[in-house]
C-alpha cells in the first residue's frame, strides 16, 4: 500500500486510502459520467474542516504587503534598474543569457564572502554571473523553537530580518530566495524578509508536500502561505512572482511529462486566480531528457507567458543522469544540457536563466570553484551558439510542446471539475492548497490523467524520465537478485519511507521490494524517526528502509536509534542515499556511510545487498529487548 504517514492521515482515513488502491483503475471516469463512487468519497475526505476562508486571508496578505516597501538590493543600484524584469529583458535584446548559481555553504560568513567571490569572478573573466538562488538551511524552514530538536542538515542558518539584507548588500549580485520560503512553516516572516532584501521572486510553492521535523500545525502553515501569496501580489506592478519548482512537489511522483503541464496548471490557478498574484515556473532537476525537457517549459510558455512577461524563471541543471565516479565526463551532460537551453533561449526568447549544477551535484554540496567551473563551461558554450542555431530543427520540440498543452489542459479542467463535484470549493484558495498537500500522489495523477477516459487505463503520453529509468533499475536489481537465489522476499514485511521530500528513491526501493514479493508499507516522505517506528510497530515488522538526500543522514540515525533503545525494542535499520553530513572541522559535507555502519544501521546504495540482507533478518520478525 501507499499512504502519507502524517497527522491528517487518521485511521478512517487510512482505510479509505486502502479502499481506493483496491479498486479497478480503468473504470476511473467513464466518458460523460460522474467519477467513481469511492475516489470521490476519498476526495470528499481530505476536505479540511474549520479552516478560515481563503480569500480573506488573501485580503490579510495585501494589507500586509502594503505595510511596506519591496527592497531595492545592490544589484538593481549598481546597474540602473528598475527591478529584475527589466535586467532580463536587456539580456535578451542583447541575445545574451541569464545566468544564475545555486548557493547554500556552511556557514553565513562563507555565503557572503562567496556573493562577493562571484562579483569578482565576473568582473575578472567577463562571464557575468549576476544572480545567485540561497539555499541556507532547512531548519529555515522552521520557526526558531523547532530548531534544537530536528535533524541538522547541511547549509548555513539564517535567523534574524539582517541576515536576509547581509546578502544583499554583500555584492551587486541580485540574491533570490525560494527554498524554505514561501510554503514552509515559516513562510511568512521568510517571504517579508527576503521581499524586504529585494529578492524578485518567492518559492517554492510546490513544496508545500513537504513536512519538517515537530511541526503538524497545517492550518497556521497554509493559512500563511495564502497570506504571502498575498503579500507577493500587492508586489504586482513589481514584477515579483511566487515561484514553482514542479519536482519538488507532486510531479516528483509523476510518470507522464503531461501531468507535469496540468498539476502547474493548477498551481497558476491558485496563484493568479484566486490569490492575484503573478506565478513563475522553475524545473529541470528530473526532466533530463531534452524533448520533454524543453517541450516542457515551451509548453508553459506558449499557455501562460509572453516576452513582456515571462512565465519561466529558470532551467536548473540535470540532477539524475550524473556519475558518481570519474565526475569531470559530467561536463559533457552538462554542456549539452546548456547548449539545448540557449538554442531554445534564441529561438523563442522566455528570458528563462539558466542555472546549471556542479559535476559533484550526486557526490555532495559543490565547492564555490566546481560552479564557477561549470558556469565557465557553458558560458563558453554559448559564444558559439548561435552557429548551432541555423542547424537546428525544433519542430519535434513544437510537436510534443503541443501535444503536452492539449493533454495538460484536459487534465487541469479534470482537476477542478473532480474536486468541485467531490465538494471541495474551488474558489478557496486554503481549501486547494490543503488538498493539493493531503491528496496522494500518485492517485492523483492516476484519477484526473485524459488517458483514463480515452483508453480505460493510465497510459503516459510522455513518459518522465525518472520514472522509467526507475523501473529500469527495478528490473535490474530483481533480475541480479534472482540469479543467486531460488526464494523471493515473499513473507517478509518492511516499513520503506523517505526521511525528506525526495520521493524516487522511495518509489525504487517499494517497486523493487515489490517485485520480489515483500509485503512493503510505504510511509511516503518527510518521515519523522518516531513516526517510521511507530508505523514499524502498527504494521508489526521490525524491518525499516530510509531513503534520505538532505545532509542530515547522521543526525537522524542517531536520533532513529536512540528512540528504538528508549522503546526497548529491536529494529533492523536500512539507510541509503545520499549519506552524509556537516561534520565539525569541514566546510564540505563529507560521507558518514561508515560512521552509520559502526552506529548498527545497515547503510549502503546497493538494493541487491540490502535485499539480501532483509531476507537473511526477517527471521527475527518478533521484537526482541534490547
Amino acid at each position: 500500500m501507499f499512504y502519507k504517514h502524517s497527522s491528517h492521515f487518521k485511521k478512517k482515513i487510512k482505510t479509505r486510502i486502502n479502499d481506493l488502491i483496491a479498486i479497478d483503475y480503468s473504470i476511473l471516469r467513464e466518458a460523460g459520467k460522474e467519477m467513481n463512487a469511492a475516489i470521490k468519497e476519498y476526495i470528499a475526505s481530505l476536505i479540511p474542516k474549520g479552516f478560515p476562508d481563503g480569500r480573506d486571508l488573501v485580503k490579510e496578505g495585501i494589507e500586509i504587503g502594503n505595510s511596506f516597501e519591496l527592497g531595492r538590493n545592490k544589484f538593481l543600484q549598481k546597474y540602473g534598474y528598475k527591478n529584475y524584469l527589466e535586467y532580463r529583458k536587456d539580456c535578451v535584446s542583447k541575445g545574451k543569457m541569464i545566468w544564475q548559481l545555486l548557493l547554500g555553504l556552511s556557514s553565513l560568513e562563507e555565503e557572503l564572502d562567496a556573493i562577493k567571490e562571484l562579483d569578482e569572478f565576473s568582473n575578472r573573466t567577463g562571464l557575468d554571473i549576476r544572480t545567485i538562488q540561497s539555499i541556507p538551511s532547512m531548519l529555515v524552514a522552521l520557526p526558531h523553537e523547532y530548531w534544537e530538536n530536528a535533524p541538522k542538515p547541511t547549509s548555513y542558518l539564517m535567523k534574524v530580518e539582517k541576515d536576509w539584507f547581509d546578502h544583499s548588500d554583500a555584492a551587486p549580485i541580485a540574491v533570490i530566495w525560494q527554498d524554505w520560503h514561501l510554503s514552509s512553516p515559516n513562510n511568512l516572516k521568510n517571504t517579508i524578509y527576503a521581499l524586504k532584501a529585494g529578492s524578485p521572486r518567492i518559492g517554492t510553492f510546490s513544496q508545500l508536500i513537504w513536512d519538517y521535523p515537530g511541526y503538524k500545525d497545517e492550518e497556521n502553515r497554509f493559512s500563511d502561505m495564502v497570506r504571502s501569496l498575498g503579500i507577493i501580489a500587492s508586489k504586482r506592478d513589481d514584477f515579483i512572482t511566487a515561484d514553482t519548482y514542479p519536482e519538488d512537489g507532486l510531479p516528483g511522483y509523476f510518470l507522464d511529462v503531461a501531468s507535469y503541464v496540468g498539476y502547474t496548471l493548477v498551481e497558476h490557478y491558485i496563484t493568479e486566480k484566486l490569490c492575484g498574484a503573478k506565478m513563475s515556473i522553475s524545473y529541470g532537476g528530473l526532466l533530463t531528457e531534452i524533448q520533454p525537457r524543453m517541450a516542457f517549459g515551451m509548453a508553459m510558455h506558449k499557455l501562460l507567458g509572453s516576452e513582456d512577461e515571462p512565465i519561466l524563471s529558470y532551467y536548473n541543471g540535470g540532477t539524475i543522469d550524473q556519475w558518481d565516479h570519474d565526475i569531470n565526463a559530467n561536463f559533457g551532460t552538462g554542456v549539452q544540457e546548456m547548449l539545448i537551453e540557449i538554442l531554445v533561449e534564441l529561438k523563442y526568447k522566455m528570458h528563462t536563466a539558466i542555472s546549471p549544477v556542479s559535476v559533484t551535484e550526486k557526490l555532495r554540496v559543490p565547492t564555490l570553484q566546481e560552479l564557477f567551473d561549470i558556469a565557465a563551461a557553458g558560458r563558453r558554450a554559448e559564444e558559439k551558439a548561435k552557429e548551432w542555431l541555423p542547424l537546428m530543427d525544433f519542430s519535434p520540440l513544437e510537436k510534443m510542446r503541443d501535444e503536452l498543452i492539449e493533454k495538460g489542459t484536459i487534465f487541469f479542467n479534470n482537476v477542478l471539475d473532480g474536486f468541485k463535484e467531490a465538494g471541495v470549493d474551488i474558489e478557496d484558495p486554503l481549501q486547494m492548497i490543503v488538498m493539493l498537500k493531503r491528496i496522494n500522489p500518485v492517485k492523483f495523477e492516476e484519477i484526473f490523467h485524459p488517458s483514463i477516459e480515452e483508453k480505460g487505463t493510465f497510459t503516459p503520453y510522455h513518459p518522465s524520465v525518472l520514472g522509467r529509468q526507475t523501473m529500469n533499475e527495478k528490473e535490474r536489481i530483481v533480475k541480479t537478485f534472482l540469479i543467486n537465489n531460488k526464494d523471493t522476499l515473499k513473507d517478509c514485511k518492511v516499513v520503506a519511507v523517505s526521511a525528506d521530500g525526495h520521493s524516487y528513491g522511495l518509489l525504487l526501493v517499494d517497486n523493487v521490494l515489490s517485485e520480489l514479493d515483500a509485503t512493503v508499507v510505504n510511509g511516503g516522505v518527510d518521515m519523522e524517526p518516531s513516526s517510521v517506528l511507530d508505523l514499524a510497530d502498527e504494521e508489526g515488522t521490525n524491518l525499516i528502509l530510509i531513503s534520505i538526500h538532505c545532509g542530515q543522514a547522521l543526525d537522524y540515525g542517531k536520533q532513529i536509534l536512540k528512540l528504538a533503545k528508549d522503546r526497548g525494542k529491536e529494529y533492523h535499520i536500512f539507510m541509503g542515499g545520499m549519506l552524509n553530513a556537516m561534520l565539525p572541522g569541514n566546510t564540505e559535507p563529507v560521507d558518514v556511510t561508515d560512521k552509520l555502519i559502526e552506529m548498527g544501521i545497515h547503510a549502503s546504495n546497493d538494493l541487491v545487498h540490502i535485499c539480501h540482507l532483509v531476507k537473511q533478518l526477517d527471521s527475527s520478525r518478533k521484537y526482541s529487548s534490547i
